[in-house]
């Protein structure tokens, strides 16, 4: 099966002919929503989508009034027959709701008693000596079961317990407990199986954790698409994708927490219900052994060091059998029947490794895709946020800019990069809800931030038949009325080609990062580090991770020192602070050591790791790694935001690298680990040029905010000699032009009909308030300048708002859609008077005003220059 892409048994030599052909494979594919209202239009929207550089799409149900009726499988009859048309490749969102798990209503409608289950604890302090004390029982609920009564001393530290658990299941008698209480402090825990504890709105949601439940989403939707779409399946339909499910268990107790948020509930938690069915005691029984129920009140309080192997034990069961009921389910039944399985869970604010919103543990929980998978939607990555925390309109707190920029991306790489099973591809869903004020150099940025740390598969959200639609914009192309669209459209082709070149390559990366799961199951706050810390000081300074799960531990060789997984090799493996990790996760590491691994665990050992450790303290880290030799890259200067990727093949050898910052050129020798000569691939402007390094093996580097370059290096010399080497403008010697322009504007409602605005040789903001505020379109300005010169010249035109289009006497130069907006003009630049034309697109957030954009900053609007002529030179 290769729906998505066909270069990862092709070395970059290959790849890259592939590109210049124009034959490149396709990894894109943008979300097309489904209103059910737009039928005689649907030919109209899949070419827009294909105009738009996408060979495949994903239909989006959740809008459609009528899903799996008979007006949704009219709607797909056109939308598969128009995609085999164009051989285009169709996804299926699995569901009618979003997020996967409502099995379009069948839970509610036929299956009321394969809703989701949950663990909830009632309990009452008592004080004794009491001999025949009674105690009222509180039924959770009329579906509830209960499961034992156990009593635990108190400590009269917090709530703490202590002690052995007594058993007083058998003293309950109707509608009382009775109890001859001891000498002191007791808590006693009324354990229940209960329909309590649901998220709201998601009480008729399927049990991930058990197999019939998940079935019924199967029946209901995988299969009615298989028997009506049978002949397509393999081909034209591509596979199924599923949009963030999750354990949805919430609060039963609104007076007994303290609510950290929606990402954060996790185990310990007085007053969370737990995700439970029947296997989970006896799952939990295989890891630690001894009698269950008993300490099962411990998921809550915490009792001396006794409450991590019961939290860890429960974790354990809770996402080994979400893994294997849910998505591994799944899984199994797409690639039987010859398609694909992907999507991503909710990964935001470290909720990957917890309940509620989040599936426990990231790895597992996309363990039987057959791609990994993030998204980053509602301004989760904010462009120049990396070192602080931001607003979003996503739910929750202020943005965490540790885990977004050093960890999110890098979840979903590193599974590519260590699970065959995905083949190197590491999908994301991108750009949806950042409103319409989402211009290029935004979603160019977020591009690059995203294939920069590993990812090579997108889908762009979205295409929608109506507009405006108020519902998660932008929406690419709106019907006609957006005036980016032709940028977008290169932004596009532009990562489908970086794509194809880095699929299938063998990532480098220096160190391996502990997932910190199990640390945060076992720990209390301030007993454990999150895996961000260590990430953002390596990232800062140029040395690549990839962040590795205990179970690839399992299994891992090591060799000359190195851990080797699945031909990726690192030379450490670094252990975020924890105080104590399960004593399965230290024999592995123990063992890894032992074998010759370097393993680092930073800021302190944990306890209960018996050999000598290497300890080193966070911010030496990089430090330390440099001194070891243990970098890829040497960066002269200081750089904090610029990121590389480097991944090789065949002898062949690609970096990539990126300007994160929105303010800072990168000016700079970096220093790699083999000289050669390398091709420098500009695939934004359809530009390759010969760069070699020089005698100490360093690689000139010039990045302006936004900007990324990729390097592609080869010892088949026939390979680069055919090209020349770049020219770059020499600063100083910039003369600057000065037109008289005629300012035309065409608003969004018809981006063809232009009228004059004003004549000026002053360039301004076109949305100042004192011009137009609320305009949305196009702006052309059109002058002359004089030009007496021979030398090869480049044209800057300054500051622009947001993408640029050229036509200089005549000859269309194409767009910029993001800093620098330069364009090289010798060819077409005549001695004498010569004819320019510049189309400046913005953003519809301005006629628009959507509340998503109101979580942005609007940059001016038009062409602000100043507008500049450089002569270029090697």
């Amino acid at each position: 099966m290769k729906f998505l892409q066909s270069s990862r048994n092709k070395n970059p030599e290959t790849r890259l002919s592939e590109i210049i052909a124009g034959k490149e494979g396709n990894y894109l594919l943008p979300f097309y929503w489904q209103h059910g209202n737009h039928f005689e239009y649907i030919p109209e929207q899949i070419e827009r989508i294909r105009t738009s550089g996408a060979k495949a799409f994903c239909v989006e149900s959740r809008p459609h009034p009528d899903f799996c009726g008979l007006t949704w499988w009219r709607d797909m009859d056109a939308i598969l027959s128009e995609a085999r048309k164009r051989d285009m490749k169709v996804w299926i969102f699995d569901d009618n709701h979003f997020p996967t798990g409502n099995a379009n209503g069948a839970i509610k409608e036929k299956f009321p008693e394969l809703r989701k289950w949950y663990l909830i604890e009632r309990h009452l302090d008592v004080i004794g000596v009491m001999n025949e004390a009674a105690v009222l029982l509180r039924p959770a609920d009329r579906d509830s079961i209960l499961l034992g009564a156990f009593a635990y001393a108190r400590t009269g530290v917090d709530e703490d317990i202590t002690g052995e658990p007594i058993d007083i299941t058998a003293h309950i008698k109707g509608s009382y407990l009775y109890w001859n209480i001891p000498e002191g402090c007791y808590r006693i825990f009324f354990l229940y199986k209960s329909r309590l504890g649901f998220l709201p709105k998601h009480e008729f949601y399927i049990d991930m954790l058990r197999r019939e439940s998940v079935a019924v989403l199967i029946d209901a939707v995988y299969e009615p698409h298989y028997k009506h779409y049978k002949k397509y399946f393999g081909n034209t339909l591509a596979g199924f994708f599923s949009d963030e499910p999750y354990l949805g268990n919430g609060w039963i107790d609104t007076y007994n927490h303290i609510d950290q948020g929606v990402y954060d509930r996790r185990v310990g938690m007085p007053g969370l219900a737990m995700p439970w069915c029947d296997e989970i005691p006896v799952l939990m029984a295989e890891t630690i052994g001894g009698d269950i129920l008993s300490r099962l009140p411990l998921l809550w309080y915490r009792r001396e060091d006794c409450s991590r192997e019961i939290r860890y034990a429960y974790m354990e069961a809770v996402t080994k059998q979400y893994r294997d009921c849910f998505t591994r389910n799944l899984g199994n039944w797409c690639r039987s029947r010859g398609v694909e399985y992907i999507g991503h869970v909710i990964e935001d604010m470290n909720s990957h490794a917890r309940l509620g919103y989040g599936t426990g543990h990231y790895f597992r929980s996309i363990d039987g895709q057959d791609m990994s998978g993030i998204d980053i939607a509602c301004h989760q990555v904010m462009p120049g946020f990396a070192h602080y925390s931001h607003t979003a309109s996503s739910w929750g707190k202020a943005m965490d800019s540790e885990f977004t920029h050093y960890i999110l991306a890098q979840l979903a790489a590193s599974a590519a990069h260590f699970n065959p099973l995905y083949q190197r591809r590491a999908l994301c869903e991108v750009f949806g809800a950042y409103g319409w004020g989402a211009g290029t150099p935004m979603l160019k940025w977020l591009i690059d931030f995203l294939l920069v740390r590993g990812i090579n598969h997108f889908i762009p959200h979205a295409f929608s038949p109506e507009y405006p639609d108020p519902d998660c914009p932008p929406h690419f192309g709106a019907e006609g009325h957006d005036p980016q669209f032709g940028a977008f459209t290169k932004l596009m082709i532009y990562t489908n080609k970086i794509s194809h070149l880095l699929t299938g390559t063998i990532h480098h990366a220096n160190a391996a990062i502990l997932y910190h799961a199990e640390a945060e199951w076992c720990n209390s706050n301030g007993e454990y580090m999150l895996m961000q810390k260590p990430a953002k000081v390596l990232y800062d300074n140029q040395i690549c991770y990839d962040i590795i799960p205990l179970d690839t531990l399992v299994n891992a060789v090591v060799k000359a020192g190195k851990l080797v997984l699945n031909q990726e090799c690192y030379d450490c493996l670094i252990i975020p602070f924890a105080r104590y990790l399960p004593q399965q996760a230290v024999v592995i590491l123990e063992r890894l050591q032992t074998r010759g691994l370097k393993i680092w665990f930073i800021d302190g050992k944990t306890e209960n790791f018996s050999l000598k450790a290497a300890i080193v303290p966070l911010e030496k880290l990089a430090e330390e790694m440099i001194i070891d030799g243990m970098v890829d890259i040497k960066v002269q200067g200081n750089y904090p935001f610029l990121r590389y990727y480097h991944a090789s093949q065949d002898a062949c050898d690609i970096y990539m690298f990126v300007n994160e910052s929105v303010t800072e050129p990168v000016d700079t020798m970096v220093t790699l680990p083999a000289g050669n000569y390398f091709l420098k691939l500009d695939f934004l402007n359809d530009k390759i040029n010969r760069e070699k390094t020089d005698e100490k093996n360093r690689l000139k580097l010039n990045l302006a905010p936004y900007q990324s370059g990729v390097y592609v290096s080869t010892k088949n010399d026939k390979f680069w000699s055919n090209y020349s080497h770049d020219m770059y403008p020499l600063f100083g010697s910039g003369i600057p032009i000065k037109p008289e322009f005629k300012v035309e504007i065409a608003d969004s409602g018809d981006l063809s009909a232009f009228r004059l605005y004003c004549e000026t040789d002053s360039l301004f903001n076109i949305t100042a308030p004192e011009h137009l505020p609320d305009f949305s379109g196009l702006i052309r300005y059109t002058g002359k300048f004089e030009y007496e010169g021979k030398y090869a010249v480049c044209l800057d035109l300054g500051m622009v708002g947001q993408s640029s289009k050229v036509i200089l006497n005549d000859h269309d130069l194409g767009y910029r859609i993001c800093p620098p907006y330069r364009y090289e003009i010798t060819n077409m630049l005549k001695q004498g008077t010569n004819t320019l034309v510049i189309i400046v697109a913005n953003t519809l957030a301005n006629k628009e005003k959507d509340y998503f954009s109101s979580f942005l900053q609007l940059p001016p609007s038009g062409m602000l220059g100043p507008l500049t002529v450089w002569r270029l030179g090697n």
